[in-house]
């Protein structure tokens, strides 16, 4: 399209460990020079203290975010006026071990409850969903998923894993 923009969005975060299973995350925003710290840990039956939720809190809690931030945000090109909204968002993930391995992650799936009060009608209020997903770059990645690559350090540099 000739009249379309493209704005890059780039996160970084620098997570070091701190405790049996704690870590301090710093993450930078770098287009909005915004930075934020966060902590993660696991319960006692996975070997952590419980002082921060677990990893997988955050990847439940921002889906839920992205998703209602984009409903108000987008709620304006639509000329639709929401007083509220409300995101239940499930996720669902295994854990399985087989014998005294370690264990595999693996997903069953993704649900997503939504509730947003406004006068307009059911047709609007659906288009505004499909846009407000559209937008969300958290869903795009669960279904759209990019490539994940690992480096590792080891003594003579950088290996790919």
């Amino acid at each position: 399209m000739a009249d379309e923009k493209i704005h890059p969005v780039t996160f970084e975060a620098e997570a070091f460990s701190t405790g049996k299973m704690r870590n301090e995350i710093k993450v930078h925003w770098h287009e909005m020079d915004e930075r934020h710290d966060f902590a993660t840990d696991e319960g006692a039956a996975l070997g952590g203290e419980g002082t921060a939720p677990p990893p997988l809190a955050f990847f439940v809690t921002a889906l839920a975010g992205c998703l209602m931030t984009n409903i108000r945000m987008m709620a304006r090109s639509h000329r639709i006026t929401v007083e509220a909204v409300r995101v239940r968002a499930s996720a669902k993930w295994l854990r399985k071990i087989e014998g005294r391995g370690p264990h595999v992650a693996d997903t069953e799936g993704f649900h997503m409850d939504v509730e947003i009060d406004t006068d307009a009608d059911d047709a609007a209020v659906a288009a505004l969903l499909r846009d407000a997903q559209a937008g969300c770059f958290v869903e795009h990645s669960l279904s759209n998923p990019a490539n994940l690559t690992h480096r590792l350090k080891v003594a003579d540099g950088w290996i790919d894993v």
